[in-house]
C-alpha cells in the first residue's frame, strides 16, 4: 500500500526551505537524493488498465530499471492511497515490448489478467523529471518529502509541466503522517493535488 500527499508547487524554492528546516529542527535523516526519472506507461490498445483505474508503468531511476502497477486508488483531499508493487527489472530491453507475465508471482497479476487477459501491450504516456527528496524521521514515524520537476508528454502530442510536493508515508505511527503533512501544508500554504501525474497527462 503506497500512502502519499500530492501538492501543487508553484515556487520549487519551498522545497529548498523545508529541507533548511528540518535540517535545523533535526527531523531531517540523511541529505537531499537527486534521481533522474524517465517513466513509461502502458496499457492495451483499448485502454483496459485506464478504464479499471490500473497503471503499468516502467520507470528509469538513474541506472535502475523498476516495472510498478498501482490498483485500487483513493483519493480524498489530495492524499493518495493505493496498492503497489514494484519489481526491478534487471533487462532493461524488456520496456521496449512489456507484458503481464513478469508479475505472476504477485497479486498485481491476477488485477491485470483480469482486466486485459493476454492482450497486447502499448506505450501511451512518458514523463521525463528530476526528482529531490530527503527521508524525515519525527521519532513516531519516517516519511520522505520530494520534489519532482519535468514533464509529461501528453497523449495528444503537446507537454504538460510538472512542478508537485509529495510527502509519502514509509513507516510508523499514520496519525503522525497526518500530522506533518498537515503542518507543511498550512505552513507553506500548499495546494493540494488529487490528481496523479498519468491523470493530468489524459487530461
Amino acid at each position: 500500500m503506497e500512502t502519499e500527499f500530492k501538492y501543487i508547487l508553484n515556487d520549487p524554492s519551498v522545497f529548498d526551505t523545508i529541507v533548511e528546516e528540518a535540517g535545523s529542527s533535526k527531523l531531517g535523516l540523511d541529505s537531499v537524493e537527486i534521481i533522474d526519472m524517465h517513466a513509461v506507461y502502458f496499457d492495451t490498445e483499448d485502454f483496459d488498465f485506464r478504464n479499471r483505474g490500473i497503471a503499468y508503468r516502467i520507470r528509469q531511476e538513474d541506472d535502475r530499471c523498476t516495472a510498478t502497477i498501482k490498483w485500487d486508488i483513493d483519493v480524498s483531499g489530495g492524499l493518495h492511497r493505493r496498492e503497489e508493487f514494484n519489481l526491478v527489472v534487471n533487462d532493461e530491453r524488456f520496456a521496449d515490448h512489456p507484458d503481464i507475465e513478469i508479475f505472476v508471482s504477485s497479486d498485481a497479476y491476477d488485477v491485470l489478467k483480469d482486466a486485459a487477459g493476454s492482450k497486447k501491450l502499448v506505450p501511451t504516456i512518458s514523463m521525463d523529471y528530476q526528482r529531490r527528496q530527503f527521508k524525515v524521521d519525527t521519532g513516531k514515524s519516517i516519511s520522505c518529502i520530494s520534489i519532482d520537476e519535468g514533464v509529461i508528454h501528453h497523449v495528444d502530442g503537446h507537454i504538460v509541466p510538472v512542478s508537485e510536493l509529495e510527502i509519502e508515508w514509509y513507516y510508523g505511527d499514520e496519525d503522525d503522517f497526518m500530522a506533518l503533512a498537515k503542518r507543511v501544508q498550512e505552513k507553506y500554504g500548499l495546494k493540494t493535488e488529487d490528481r496523479s501525474k498519468l491523470q493530468r497527462a489524459y487530461n
